[in-house]
This record gives C-alpha cells, sequence and structure tokens, in this order.
C-alpha cells in the first residue's frame, strides 16, 4: 500500500469510531473573560502576535490595529493583561495590520516586525530590537538601521530562515496595484541591535510575486527539510490564484500551487496549518472571503486533497483566518474558524477526518456579525490548556479561558543553538523556528506532529512553543528535528512543560 493510500485510509476510517470521541465534543469549556482581563474593547483589531516579551514564563500579546494604535498587552498572570505600549517604545505601532515576533539578533528575546500597512502606503514597516530586562520592557526601533523599512501596504508578515543559515528572515505579503511581495534575507552579524542588517532578495529568490497577497504562511509542506511559502491571494470580485512556492534548497522558489493541487481560485485571505490526522504531515484550511472555505488534506507526496465536504468543513462565509489546536486533549487539533459574514465557526475534530461544528455550545464565540480578523491559540495561564485570542474590527478583542484542567498535555519549547560548528555554517535560530516536533507513544506510534512557526492562518502569530493533547497515560518521546537537520529525542511525561534544546 503507497504511502498516500495510508494516509488517506487513515484520514477517512469507518464513521463508527465517532462515538469513541462524542465525549470530547462537550469536553470545551470556554469562559469569556475579556472584560475581566484589561483589554480594551474596543479598536480597528486586525493582527496578534503572542510571545514572551519580558522572559517572565507568560505569554504577552500584540494587538495590530488598523484603526489607531497598536497594543502591547503584558500578562500579569490569573488572566489579567497590563497595557504597556508606550513604556514598551512602541507607541508609533498603529495603523498595523499582521505583524510577528521573531528573535532576529539571536539574542534569547522576541523582537517585533510591525507591517504598517493600515492608513498610508507611505508609512514604512517597523522593526523593533527587544531590550527588556526583567520587569522592564523595552523596544528598541532599528528599522533604519537594518534596511527593512518597506513602505507598501503589507498585510501580512513573518519570519523563517529560508535558507538555513540560522538567522531569521522576513517575508512581506503586499496588497495593492503595483505591489510585490518582498523577502528580507537576515545578513546580521552580531546580536546587538547595530548588529541586525538584512539585504532584499525578492527577485533573486524567485518570490517577489506581484499578485494581490493578504497573508503567507512558512512550513514544510513536502518533508523536504525546508520551508516553503504558502501565499494567499484575491481581490474584487474574488478572482485570486494563491501560491505555493517550494524551497529548492538553493536559496530560489518555484511555484508549484498546481503540480500540489492548492491553486484556489478564490479570493483567499489566510490558510491555517495543522497536521488534522496524526499524519507527519501539515494539511491546510482555506479561508477565502468569496467562495467555500476549503480543507486541504496532506497526502505526503507534495500534493493536496479537497476534503472540504466529508471532512464537514465546507463553509461558505466570508472568511478570515484559522487557528488549529488540541483543546479537548483528546489527541487531535480542532480548529477555530473567524468568519466577517455570519458567525465564527469552533470544529471540533472527531479523529475519524470529520470536524463537527460545536460554536452553538459557546455563543460568545460565535461573535455573530462581527467582522472577526486573527485568531490565535495559546496557554495564558500556564494550566496545560489552550486559550483563544479573537481579533475583531470595531468591537475590540475577546479572550477565551479554556477550563480543560486535566492535565492531559505536553509542551515544548525548542531551543537553537545557532553557534558555528567546525564547518563554519550556523545551526538553526535561536527560537528554533521551521523545528519539527513529533510526538511517540511507548510503542513508536506517532501521536502528535507540529511544526514551530511565526505565521498561522490571517494576520496570526502563534506561540513559539507547541501543545499536544495526550488522553492516555503512559511513556512518550518527543523527537525534534531542528532545521539543522540535528534530531534530539527525550523522553516526556503527560501534564509537563519541557525546554529541548538543538545538541548533537
Amino acid at each position: 500500500m503507497g504511502l498516500q493510500t495510508k494516509i488517506w485510509k487513515y484520514a477517512f476510517a469507518p464513521v463508527m469510531i465517532v462515538a469513541g470521541f462524542a465525549g470530547f465534543a462537550l469536553a470545551e469549556p470556554f469562559v469569556d473573560i475579556t472584560s475581566d482581563s484589561g483589554m480594551a474593547l474596543n479598536g480597528r483589531n486586525k493582527g496578534v502576535a503572542i510571545a514572551d516579551v519580558d522572559g517572565d514564563g507568560l505569554l504577552d500579546i500584540f494587538i495590530s490595529n488598523k484603526g489607531g494604535p497598536s497594543h502591547l498587552y503584558l500578562n500579569k498572570g490569573n488572566g489579567k493583561f497590563e497595557d504597556v505600549t508606550e513604556q514598551a517604545g512602541l507607541a508609533e505601532t498603529g495603523y498595523a495590520m499582521g505583524s510577528c515576533f521573531g528573535d532576529v539578533a539571536n539574542h534569547g528575546k522576541p523582537d517585533l516586525y510591525v507591517a504598517k500597512g493600515g492608513r498610508y502606503e507611505i508609512e514604512s514597516n517597523r522593526l523593533y530590537y527587544n531590550a527588556s530586562t526583567p520587569g522592564h520592557v523595552k523596544f528598541i526601533d532599528i528599522t533604519e538601521s537594518a534596511g527593512v523599512g518597506l513602505k507598501a501596504f503589507t498585510y501580512g508578515s513573518m519570519m523563517f530562515d529560508y535558507d538555513k543559515d540560522g538567522r531569521l528572515d522576513i517575508y512581506c505579503s503586499n496588497y495593492g496595484v503595483g505591489q510585490h511581495n518582498v523577502l528580507f534575507r537576515n545578513v546580521s552579524t552580531g546580536t546587538g541591535p547595530q548588529d541586525v542588517k538584512f539585504v532584499d532578495v525578492s527577485e533573486i529568490s524567485g518570490v517577489g510575486t506581484g499578485t494581490w497577497s493578504w497573508s503567507s504562511v512558512a512550513f514544510d509542506f513536502d518533508g523536504s527539510g525546508w520551508d516553503s511559502i504558502y501565499v494567499s491571494t484575491g481581490r474584487y470580485p474574488g478572482v485570486g490564484r494563491n501560491l505555493l512556492y517550494k524551497n529548492m534548497g538553493d536559496g530560489t522558489f518555484k511555484d508549484v500551487a498546481q503540480e500540489a493541487g492548492v491553486t484556489n481560485g478564490a479570493w483567499t485571505l489566510g490558510a491555517g496549518i495543522g497536521d488534522i490526522n496524526n499524519s507527519g504531515f501539515l494539511s491546510m484550511y482555506i479561508s477565502n472571503y468569496v467562495g467555500g472555505n476549503k480543507m486541504m488534506l496532506n497526502l505526503g507526496n507534495g500534493t493536496f486533497r479537497d476534503v472540504s465536504k466529508e471532512s464537514g468543513t465546507a463553509h461558505n462565509g466570508w472568511g478570515k483566518g484559522t487557528a488549529f489546536g488540541d483543546t479537548d486533549h483528546s489527541g487531535y487539533q480542532s480548529m477555530y474558524e473567524g468568519d466577517c459574514k455570519f458567525s465564527n465557526q469552533f470544529y471540533h475534530n472527531n479523529g475519524n477526518g470529520t470536524f463537527t461544528d460545536i460554536v452553538d455550545k459557546y455563543p460568545s464565540m460565535k461573535l455573530e456579525t462581527i467582522r472577526t480578523k486573527g485568531v490565535a491559540f495559546f496557554d495564558m495561564d500556564n494550566d496545560g490548556d489552550l486559550d483563544l485570542a479573537v481579533m475583531n474590527w470595531e468591537v475590540g478583542p475577546r479572550i477565551y479561558r479554556n477550563d480543560q484542567n486535566d492535565g492531559n498535555f505536553i509542551k515544548v519549547k525548542a531551543v537553537g543553538t545557532t553557534y558555528a560548528d567546525a564547518s563554519r555554517k550556523l545551526r538553526s535560530t535561536r527560537d528554533a523556528v521551521g523545528t519539527k516536533v513529533r510526538l511517540l507513544d511507548a510503542t513508536g506510534k506517532l501521536v502528535g506532529f507540529r511544526q514551530v512557526m511565526t505565521a498561522n492562518g490571517f494576520c496570526a502569530c502563534p506561540p513559539l512553543e507547541v501543545h499536544f493533547g495526550v488522553p492516555g497515560d503512559g511513556e512518550y518521546t518527543a523527537e525534534l528535528t531542528f532545521p539543522s537537520g540535528i534530531v534530539v529525542r527525550q523522553n516526556v511525561k503527560k501534564g509537563k512543560v519541557y525546554e529541548i534544546r538543538e545538541t548533537e
């Protein structure tokens, strides 16, 4: 039996096993804590970026606002957040879109790239170096010296190490007449703010597309070991052709969307990435603003198949963005989908290749007739289950606390070494972006697969730690494949958080 057949058979096992997962569909106790969280219930929110900016072990939130000031909210614990935008030096970050965190200097702290496409196209994107110390959050604007002050209508930004040289590069998805996407290669020479430098390699790399782009995601779709780029495109009245830039491993990319079956042919705003069937390959949920959303199953051979109808996820609204996460610790990733027209969807993964929309169980999460934008799962209170941040137009953000609290989780934070080996080749980036994490049970069976990414869905930067639900007891092994090719295995137990470093 071939690989493609195996994956397909596994993805759509007989429906008779649904009963075995029925309990999980009722086990996600989400509570809206926005009013008590300290976050302002207003603003034309677009993007959400999540990272621990001050090193206190709590995940903080940066909200990109298209119609006013953006905000950095410091996580104070117990579901409370404090607006520290001004004291952090980020008061000029407003009128922004899909911003992202990433350690561009390999100094052990998440830096911030702000996509300033919200008000004037003459405004330039900004790069902020994280100079925070314990108890004091501080960012320094290094845009001009770093060479990334792009003046374009950048809707979405992301970071990834496209050439595997141990430095995070920046890709900008740009929207509008005559706009081209831009890839900045990181050529930094040290860890200080003055050492951070980038050069524009859009043309020579082959990813400077002239289409109307909204967002992009970077992931290893074909198991080649190199991160490729999927670009969401489109414009009124709904014409678009998405691009899948396969990383050729030599500094160049080739569009293989047609061969892979993911051109889409609609107006796409974002693509959510997740392993929906624990196959070890990352599938895509394509959010179409015009045209029905599409679930594209990764067949493991460099191609995808549209399983929207069979999976129960063929919603036709105004799709925006998706977040994947094992919210009930069933061992499978469910997904939350933002919508700009009707109601948001909360698709529970039934574990047999099908999903059930359970959003009616949580009326506050439906956000009917509200224009939802970026969404992201994250563990805001370090209790091991995934909470949810939802950005909305005009009405402000919503924060939902997950009270699963069953201890059936494993979290992994990958740490790259970054230093040069005897061959003078740098290893992975400090924050290990691009690392693939496999969770194996005692028999060696794959029970979960994740990749560390700085962008997922629409205008969303998820946390760089990865989360697994583990419904059963027993021993597990976390197997990390770093971008350098180094593989690290460590025995892990449920209910714990692990920091695993890149070592020989």
